[in-house]
């Protein structure tokens, strides 16, 4: 078998790579009789598998495979929005016309976004040699743009759709079955989609085949609702007590804090944030990996511009990560980031030790006194759990709560307000005790978070005027 020439000496081979971006009609492909829809996505999951055969003698295609040329032709499975998905992969095959060059060019995309960390599994000919990959086919195209190019592929209103300007990282994960992988870290955003063009040495005069098959995750169903969904955090203030609370969310795709929610007494409340309890993160390695056992560094912080006495910092990890006792550092006041820069000076003291949970999925520590617009944070590394979604190889986020809860000084507790017991009259007899109502035994469930007022006296109130207004009324109908 032939070898690929010199890629950088201009070969004929490599020339006829690049031109075979202007043989346009001659790789694009038509539905026939015989094909399989590859597009088995559910709900969320993306499922997706492309098969054809590559072959110059059409004897060795099944009949209802054929169409057209070889080139048009053996293409066995396929996502193709003629068979109703609004997706497409497909596995566009061809010969150089004077060498034995094959090539294998897979478009992949579909009008929904799909969430970072997709991959395309492409397993091409055991015996396809000197395997090179073009993964950023922008700059090959002749005489137009990639854009332009794949639309007038058969893909009909879906390529007009979609911006070709993807470009997935790809390892040969097998060698000896020549098996590649490409991963997508930033996902398929809508409107956004990628090609691929493998290159390698093959005898004209033989038989190839080979197949891909991708799997991801939606960023919304069809629907439109959201396929990854994010735990909420709970915070319970007591009397004379204050209390923040705050949600970060940080994929393992990112190279930063994605979300950073923060709020005051009341989850998603109103009210003034006069304090906040949040996180920073970053990867030392520059890596970004999403596999178990991967880390970040977290930086927890909790500011006040009320004063606090005996206050209690609790970060959790509800999903994707655990703590790294070890890897605590010392408390840091006023704290790092921007904290100073945004009022909180102050030091506070009396911190204790952080301590970690026994499932690595909490961290806690104590503040004797926090004054007014003061602030302190605690780093620690956070170890990826490698959860992945709908058993997808999408990994979800980490998810860290984080609440912040002390007590007001100069506040004094009531006393919880208590009723004498009563006794029956000797002259009456007790009358014996009801059973409760259905209703009482199961109240309405209460929100994540505590809330104050005279809500429950007004509610009292209404009802005890309902009832004097039956009264009066049915006095009035005996008149």
């Amino acid at each position: 078998m032939k070898t690929l020439r010199n890629i950088a000496a201009g070969s004929l081979g490599l020339a006829l790579v690049f031109s075979s971006f202007t043989a346009i009609d001659a790789q694009a492909v038509e539905r026939v009789p015989g094909q399989i829809n590859g597009d088995r996505s559910s709900g969320c999951v993306v499922d997706w598998t492309a098969r054809a055969m590559l072959d110059r003698n059409m004897n060795n295609i099944p009949v209802g495979l054929r169409k057209g040329p070889y080139s048009t032709s053996g293409f066995m499975e396929s996502v193709h929005p003629d068979y109703g998905s609004k997706a497409v992969l497909e596995n566009h095959h061809w010969f150089n016309p004077v060498s034995d060059i094959q090539y294998w060019r897979i478009p992949i995309g579909a009008e929904y976004g799909i969430l970072p960390g997709a991959t395309l599994t492409v397993d091409l000919p055991d015996d396809m040699t000197d395997v090179h990959l073009m993964s950023d086919l922008r700059t090959e195209v002749k005489d137009m743009t990639l854009d332009e190019f794949m639309e007038r592929q058969t893909f009909g209103a879906l390529a007009r759709k979609l911006n070709w300007d993807i470009v997935p990282t790809a390892t040969q994960t097998d060698a000896a079955r020549n098996i590649w992988t490409l991963t997508f870290p930033n996902g398929l955003p809508e409107g956004h989609a990628a090609i691929v063009e493998f290159v390698g040495n093959g005898d004209r005069t033989k038989h190839y085949e080979a197949t891909s098959h991708f799997r991801g995750l939606r960023e919304t169903d069809e629907n439109g609702n959201a396929c990854l969904t994010t735990p909420e955090p709970e915070l319970t203030v007591g009397q004379c007590q204050a209390g923040v609370v705050g949600r970060t969310t940080f994929s393992p795709y990112s190279k930063d804090i994605d979300l950073r929610e923060k709020y005051s007494d009341r989850w998603q409340g109103t009210g003034a944030l006069w304090g906040e309890a949040g996180a920073d993160g970053w990867d030392p390695s520059r890596q970004y990996s999403d596999a178990a056992g991967a880390t970040r560094r977290m930086r927890f912080y909790a500011a006040t511009k009320r004063e606090l006495n005996n206050a209690t910092m609790t970060v959790s990890a509800p999903q994707g990560a655990t703590f790294d006792e070890a890897s605590i550092a010392s408390a840091l006041t006023p704290g790092g980031g921007q904290l100073v820069a945004n009022g909180f000076s102050q030091s506070v003291t009396g911190i204790s030790n952080p301590t970690v949970s026994a499932d690595k999925k909490t961290l806690t520590f104590t503040v004797a006194h926090m004054p007014e617009n003061s602030s302190l944070s605690v780093e620690v590394t956070a170890v990826l759990t490698g959860e992945k979604a709908f058993d997808t190889p999408t990994s979800k986020p980490m998810v860290f709560f984080h609440t912040l809860v002390g007590s007001i000084p100069g506040c004094e507790v009531s006393p919880s307000p208590s009723t004498p017991a009563t006794e029956p009259t000797p002259d009456k007899p007790q009358e014996p005790s009801k059973p409760a109502s259905p209703k009482a035994a199961n109240p309405k469930k209460a929100g994540p978070l505590a809330h104050t007022g005279a809500t429950s006296g007004m509610v009292l109130g209404a009802a005890g005027l309902t009832l004097i207004a039956g009264l009066l009324a049915a006095k009035r109908r005996k008149a």
